[in-house]
């Protein structure tokens, strides 16, 4: 059994967990005292807590690497499903058949339903998003201006960044070498499937 946590404790322990999410490493002290307004010495406090409470583990010299180790001790990993490959390109078909499934921490999952898709393709590279990589997607039809998105238009799917622009939409890569694909806002032919809320690879 692992400590209860007071209120604050929970909420930086939840910022860390959106950091890890948002970024693929962890905040530092120095950012955590940032984030909550307060001392950087307390930020170190707050992470020593919780690790001494056995929510996390921290990697010694190694300020950036954190293991959450809360939901492996209380509750069981999430079966999320692995849907057939996206492209990050051009549009082509998805299939969307389940090729699998993946094991992810609840806290990770997060709410709402979620699935992952394998992407072939270096149009997102400089989102990070990599040929072979999995992203995370939660369902969803809409998406604010800005985000990541399984979009789909005339039944074919790309993973792109979302803009409105003059009325449209701009579907934009993050490589150059890519222009982005316009299509006009409310077009029968285009959906928004869900937005890409995680990217995971091996090494």
């Amino acid at each position: 059994m692992v400590a209860p946590l007071t209120p604050t404790q929970r909420r930086v322990l939840d910022f860390l967990r959106e950091f890890v999410e948002r970024h693929r490493f962890a905040p530092t002290a120095r950012e955590v005292a940032g984030r909550f307004g307060i001392a950087v010495k307390n930020g170190f406090y707050y992470l020593e807590v919780l690790e001494r409470k056995g929510y996390i583990r921290r990697r010694r010299h190694h300020p950036r690497r954190i293991e959450f180790v809360e939901e492996g001790l209380s509750r069981p990993a999430v079966r999320i499903p692995v849907l057939g490959r996206v492209p990050a390109g051009g549009p082509r078909e998805a299939v969307e058949e389940v090729e699998g499934e993946m094991l992810l921490d609840p806290g990770l999952a997060g709410d709402g339903e979620v699935f992952f898709l394998r992407v072939s393709g270096d149009s997102m590279t400089g989102a990070h998003i990599c040929d072979g990589d999995h992203v995370l997607v939660r369902v969803q039809a809409r998406a604010e201006d800005g985000e990541i998105v399984v979009a789909v238009i005339d039944g074919d799917a790309t993973v792109k960044r979302l803009r409105r622009w003059k009325g449209k939409i701009r579907l934009e890569a993050a490589n150059p070498a890519y222009p982005p694909i316009v299509v006009p806002a409310g077009a029968a032919s285009f959906r928004i499937a869900g937005k890409v809320v995680g990217v995971y690879r091996k090494l």
